[in-house]
């Protein structure tokens, strides 16, 4: 099996090695200004709310089709395009689609954007921050296709040893998202090593703020609160 597993490796770092040069993601903020409950899908992913905000994160298509529907009836259907590394901030009223402002996501290896539509911190200022050349750290965002073929192998592990083993050879070169985190952590068997390996891969991750909604993965309270404390000091 573990002869499978680092062939599997191998060929992973390749793809991953295509990947890097390829793949850097974006992020597509959406604000309905009409009230209503509406259905966003940005290509296949969907999002819904009544609140009119709508958040993609990881978006690696550069042109891809967002569609908006409020109930059965189509309000919108059109082409954008983002440019990677960058959040664009959209602001639909009627049918009318503009363009409210264009984000870089990270300055100095940080994601360095609020909530919605501005920097957090230092970057309230007013003045538009100056454009950085791209940090290393979002070169290093395992693609989806270089993902899925390491979880495919990931999978198959059938003990955290191994699991730990494959996350370390992988996290040297690559990092991941909350969300490709918390796939990782659930199969693990015991809490003390999934909370090991959530703090180790918490160094790397290129979206922190959604890092909480790993604590669902701990299955004993002792764990998700010193997941949670460990957050807290960061």
């Amino acid at each position: 099996m573990k002869t499978t597993i680092f062939l599997g490796l191998a060929m992973l770092f390749a793809t991953l090695t295509f990947a890097q040069n390829n793949y850097r993601s974006a992020e597509v903020f959406l604000e309905i200004v009409n009230p209503g409950k509406y259905n966003v899908y940005l290509d296949e992913e969907l999002v819904s709310s009544a609140k009119g905000r709508f958040r993609f994160y990881d978006v690696y298509n550069s042109t891809p089709v967002l569609s908006i529907f409020q109930g059965n009836t189509e309000i919108l259907k059109q082409r954008i395009s983002v440019i990677p590394e960058q959040r664009l901030v959209l602001s639909l009223e009627g049918k009318e689609l503009t363009t409210v402002k264009q984000l870089n996501i990270f300055r100095n290896r940080q994601y360095t954007l609020d909530d919605f539509d501005g920097y957090t911190g230092d970057y309230n200022t007013g003045i538009v921050p100056p454009v950085l050349p791209q940090p290393d750290l979002t070169y290093r965002l395992l693609s989806p296709e270089a993902f899925q073929e390491f979880y495919a192998n990931y999978k198959k592990t059938s003990f955290d040893i191994d699991r730990v083993r494959l996350i370390n050879a992988v996290n040297k070169k690559a990092s991941f998202s909350s969300s490709q985190c918390k796939l990782i952590l659930k199969p693990f068997i015991f809490d003390a090593e999934r909370l090991k390996i959530a703090k180790i891969l918490y160094q790397t991750v290129v979206d922190p703020q959604n890092y909480f909604t790993l604590a669902e993965t701990f299955e004993f309270l002792n764990y998700k609160d010193e997941f949670l404390k460990f957050l807290e000091n960061q």
